[in-house]
């Protein structure tokens, strides 16, 4: 499977960090900024949709904009305020240079989401006490006994210099989902952590998107991840673990970084200069409309979705002038 996947090639993830750059970086997480509610909004219903809680774009914009605490709204604004306060601390780490994960970060981000649910037949934020079971999967989680000291491997893998992010997320990651330290809420957490390291070191956050079809995806992805990453958890001392791609889940992971980055780089720059329909790329370029369209499926061309129509520009097909 992992042969037939496309991954974008490093040049474009190279040319949206440096378009991202020029328009000014990621802002600050505010319910006032545009660019990210719709992030977090895209986020909050696809992480939520994984889990089996669908809501449709327009449901989760009446619960945000009036919170209404049915079982359904606690699952939204449980997810939405931790996800806003994680993302904020993430993005004071990234304006200060100063990445650090911890324990703390990690139980308060379940504590934020679960704090408000009468429904959490738990202590928010403390690790679970006995034996668990992933549905559908195929690895055992951590042994309660286990769990403080694995947490404290994936903090200590986290924290590693790498100059590979997107490959240390992808561990990062699986190693929460493995070691599945909370009597509920894992998955949601684990998306909202991936996020996390992403903010803070000047990314926007990604969807993991939560349909049939993606959700498939992102299990495989998983699935593929977990031997990679067990001999991370279990064989600590003497394994390196950013040696080994992930092939699949780095590859999810780039996408939906490529999309968040496509929205705030085109919404900027269509500040300045009107973006183009595909057909109008086509005219400039030579390129048929059929082999731009393609490309931006898979996210080679820099793009972005404008109501119903992909929209561009040729200045975003090169890097930005000085």
């Amino acid at each position: 499977m992992a042969g037939n996947h496309r991954i974008i090639p490093k040049s474009t993830s190279t040319l949206r960090r440096l378009w991202l750059s020029k328009l000014g970086g990621i802002d600050n997480v505010s319910v006032k900024n545009k660019e990210w509610m719709a992030l977090l909004e895209e986020d909050t219903r696809n992480s939520l949709m994984i889990e089996g809680y669908v809501v449709t774009r327009a449901e989760l914009k009446n619960i945000m904009e009036k919170p209404i605490y049915t079982p359904i709204g606690h699952k939204v604004m449980g997810y939405f305020d931790a996800a806003v306060a994680s993302y904020e601390l993430a993005f004071q780490q990234h304006k200060t240079n100063e990445f650090a994960l911890n324990k703390a970060i990690i139980r308060q981000i379940h504590s934020l989401m679960f704090r408000g649910d009468p429904h959490f037949g738990y202590i928010p934020g403390d690790w679970r006490k006995g034996p668990i079971e992933i549905s559908g999967a195929k690895v055992k989680p951590s042994d309660p006994f286990h769990i403080e000291r694995h947490i404290e491997q994936l903090i200590e893998v986290a924290n590693k210099p790498t100059n590979d992010i997107i490959r240390k997320i992808a561990v990062v990651h699986d190693m929460f989902e493995q070691i599945h330290p909370f009597p509920d809420g894992n998955g949601r957490v684990g998306r909202i952590l991936l996020n996390f390291i992403l903010v803070a070191h000047g990314l926007p956050n990604v969807a993991i998107k939560g349909t049939e079809k993606n959700k498939k995806v992102y299990i495989n992805a998983l699935e593929e991840a977990d031997p990679i990453v067990r001999n991370v958890i279990y064989v600590y001392k003497t394994t390196e673990p950013f040696s080994h791609p992930l092939v699949l889940l780095e590859d999810l992971i780039n996408k939906g970084l490529a999309v968040a980055m496509d929205v705030i780089i085109c919404n900027r720059f269509g500040d300045t200069k009107p973006l183009q329909t595909l057909a109008e790329v086509a005219k400039t370029t030579g390129k048929s409309v059929d082999s731009i369209r393609v490309a931006c499926s898979q996210k080679k061309y820099i793009c972005t979705m404008i109501g119903r129509t992909i929209k561009t520009h040729t200045d975003l097909f090169k890097p930005p002038s000085e």
